[in-house]
């Protein structure tokens, strides 16, 4: 039989372990021992020093920040990345003053004496940076990173090396606006028109602060595209013939500043009537950047909010395809703009067969039609394949001649015109075998 004694003693001892094991799981939770080093912690003083350590000074090698461009397909938040490393030429020793920039936003440094950089960029989560690394007597070089070289880490080390060029320039340029203001964060392109090597490329840069920006490693007697985008308050530049010299002048470029408007109107079927719930593009050719979509409302009516003037076109989209060019958005047209569509109560249906009578099934039939009022321009056009028994059914038509066009596989194309006489028309084609 067990005693008093021997039920204190373990008692005793059970106390004692359980004691033991509080004050060990609390030393761990004070000192989760050695960790595994991430992408910045693994960054050594020789290899990587801290920002601060290798930003150049502030002379003019130096490029101002200038704020972030939006971007129009972001989603899912955005991210904090730093990408840091040496600029070398091929025998390892450091560039000074090279142009470190991400092609599709507005930031970008330059490398230091040593050849250092450090490039922070905040950008979508769903897209990856895609670098130009520029520098007179150099050749250019792109570097595009993804996920498998970025991974989830917030600092990035990349080291690269240039070739020898002696070809090639630096570029220095201004953009301002019409009354002489300096105009940052506006995106500098030069596109090769005879690209060495038959392969195509662009350098990139960004204005700084006060309008200045500076190309590297661009190759002399060449042409190129020079092209600059500020949207949306200006329009797109282009010099599609853009010659640069051996010692090339400054370039100065001027972009008018744009003047928007907010336009009410009624989009109208060909007999003038209201067209309701229906959506059109609408683009300004003036500006080339400018877009947007139209839905007219139940009673027909639309608004376009602060739009710039200018020359505009208009397109739908899918199987029903409208365009209606030459329209010009002035000042005395914006408070009322009447757009007339292909649209009507007409209905065109009919079914598909052979010689012998056999429907044809996944047959395509397309019309469309070309027509001028008021000087403007339309464009219409309607596809769609028969179905079950050859059958196919188009709605909302304007009436009037229709270009018709029926195809399958294995037959003959026919083509002929189709004028209205009544709201409602009724056609069987016959298609023959070209076996």
């Amino acid at each position: 039989m067990i005693s008093t004694r021997h039920i204190l003693a373990i008692s005793l001892l059970f106390l004692s372990a359980l004691a033991a094991y509080i004050l060990f799981a609390y030393a761990l939770l004070r000192d989760p021992g050695p960790s595994v080093p991430t992408a910045a912690s693994a960054l050594s003083a020789d290899t990587a020093p801290p920002v601060a350590a290798i930003e150049p000074p502030d002379t003019r090698a130096t490029t101002a920040a200038v704020p972030a461009l939006p971007d129009p397909g972001a989603g899912g938040g955005r991210k904090q990345l730093e990408i840091r490393g040496r600029v070398v030429d091929r025998e390892g020793r450091p560039i000074a003053g090279a142009v470190v920039a991400e092609e599709r936003y507005s930031q970008q440094v330059r490398s230091a004496d040593d050849g250092r950089y450090a490039l922070p960029l905040e950008m979508p989560k769903h897209r990856y940076p895609v670098l130009h690394f520029l520098r007179s007597g150099y050749e250019p070089r792109r570097v595009k990173l993804g996920w498998q070289d970025l991974g989830d880490e917030p600092v990035f080390t990349l080291d690269v090396s240039l070739l020898d060029a002696v070809d090639t320039v630096t570029l220095d340029g201004w953009i301002s606006n019409d009354i002489g203001l300096g105009l940052a964060g506006a995106r500098i392109e030069l596109t090769a028109v005879y690209p060495r090597n038959s392969e195509s490329f662009t350098l990139t840069v960004f204005s700084d602060d006060r309008g200045h920006f500076s190309f590297e490693g661009v190759e002399s007697g060449q042409s190129y595209k020079l092209s600059a985008n500020l949207a949306p308050e200006y329009p797109l530049y282009e010099d599609a013939e853009f010659h640069v010299a051996a010692n090339p002048p400054p370039v100065q470029i001027v972009l008018p500043t744009l003047q928007f408007v907010d336009v009410d109107g009624m989009l109208l079927d060909r007999d003038l009537a209201p067209v309701p719930n229906y959506e059109i593009y609408v683009s300004n050719l003036t500006t080339g950047i400018h877009a947007r979509k139209i839905v007219s409302d139940s009673s027909g009516f639309f608004s376009l909010e602060r739009f710039p003037l200018g020359e505009i076109s208009l397109a739908t989209r899918g199987a029903e395809f409208h365009k209606i060019e030459g329209l010009r958005l002035t000042i005395a047209s914006y408070q009322n703009l009447e757009l007339v569509v292909d649209r009507g109560n007409h209905y065109l249906s009919g079914w598909i067969s052979d010689v012998h009578g056999m429907a044809i099934e996944k047959a395509m039939i397309t019309l469309d039609r070309k027509f001028e009022r008021d000087g403007i321009e339309h464009t219409s056009y309607r596809s769609q394949s028969s179905g079950d028994g050859g059958r196919f059914r188009f709605e909302n038509l304007a009436g009037g001649e229709y270009h018709v066009t029926v195809y399958a596989f294995g037959y003959a194309m026919q083509e002929f015109e189709h004028r209205f006489d009544t709201q409602a028309a009724e056609m069987h084609v016959r298609l023959t075998s070209i076996d």
